[in-house]
């Protein structure tokens, strides 16, 4: 049976990617930001750090999510781009904030106690924006995505 959060975020990645003035730069940007978020997760997982049912691996949908939210840095997350120090501390409050809902929605467990969850993740989340908005700006194949 197919997940329908699967489902869901594959249309919204498909249509953006369609949608988009550079497909094939937005793409790569999509895959590098998601891929370096899904694997800080993955490490959390294998830490203990987050739970995910029986599974080993973060689930499909997550990697999903963090595609998607790639495809936010380049448009409405622009603001942050180069405002490094204010995208650490929202990016430490904030991001660190969307696990804890997740895991009030029951979508995520905690192998730590929350307090502990919460630190680690603004630590983490801190650097990490800003990484990912600076990897957004980074031009990987944008000349190609012009000339086409």
């Amino acid at each position: 049976m197919t997940d329908e959060r699967v489902v869901i975020l594959s249309v919204l990645l498909v249509t953006h990617l369609l949608l988009h003035r550079h497909p094939i730069h937005e793409g790569v940007v999509i895959l590098s930001c998601g891929l370096t978020g899904f694997a800080v997760d993955i490490i959390l997982t294998a830490a203990d750090v987050f739970r995910f049912g029986v599974s080993a691996l973060p689930p499909l949908w997550l990697l999903l999510l963090w595609f998607c939210f790639s495809a936010t840095l380049r448009q409405s997350m622009s603001y942050f781009y180069g405002r490094w120090v204010m995208a650490g501390v929202c990016g430490g409050i904030f991001g660190s904030l969307t696990y804890i809902a997740a895991a009030n929605l029951g979508a995520v467990a905690f192998g730590l106690p929350l307090s502990q969850v919460f630190l680690l993740l603004m630590l983490i989340w801190t650097g990490l924006f800003p990484l990912l908005l600076w990897l957004s700006g980074q031009r990987f194949l944008e000349q190609l995505s012009d000339a086409t």
